[in-house]
């Protein structure tokens, strides 16, 4: 009993080491005070689907989405809608990427306990990363940009989910405001 607690304790500290360990990329000007901005816009280039190959990864709804999510995080941190003179504009990237790897498929002859075959198989698959970015207009320069991996390839429940936890994850590394 006390080895099978002890096997417990072990697989949820490796458990909560994994849930932890998100690939957030973030950098921000740290010359530029975030708390000087009053109005946002969303950037409406961003509402394009631009990787039309893969539609299931990049399409409206998924876009609607993460602008929705943006624009929650953007106000919650004080930050007004003004499109008719926005200071900052808030935007999102979704890049999607083909990877190749390679996999050895070997079938053992069970009679004499050798590879029977063996083939080399291309394994073709998509990377997706989001990409989140607050640019002071004026300057015309990206001051906040944050990056994360992640799967669009959900049902519409679960990409809602996906989503906002990704956009959350990723405003967590957004330049303390105090408004």
């Amino acid at each position: 009993m006390r080895s099978l607690k002890a096997l417990y304790i072990f697989l949820f500290t490796v458990l909560i080491g994994c849930a932890a360990s998100v690939d957030i990329l973030s950098e921000y000007d740290e010359e530029v005070d975030f708390n000087e901005y009053k109005t946002f816009m969303l950037c409406l280039d961003d509402f394009q689907v631009d990787n039309t190959q893969y539609p299931n990864l990049d399409n409206t709804y998924v876009r609607e989405l993460i602008a929705g999510e943006v624009d929650k995080h953007m106000t919650a941190l004080g930050y007004r809608t003004n499109v008719f003179s926005p200071q900052l504009q808030a935007g999102f990237k979704i890049a999607i990427t083909e990877e190749e790897t390679f996999v050895k498929n070997c079938e053992l002859d069970n009679e004499f306990d050798y590879w029977l075959t063996c083939t080399i198989n291309t394994v073709i698959y998509t990377k997706e990363t989001l990409i989140l970015y607050v640019s002071d207009i004026e300057k015309n320069q990206v001051i906040w940009q944050a990056t994360i991996p992640c799967d669009l390839d959900k049902s519409k429940p679960g990409l809602r989910k996906h989503i906002n936890t990704l956009v959350d994850q990723l405003f967590l590394e957004f330049p303390e405001v105090n408004k």
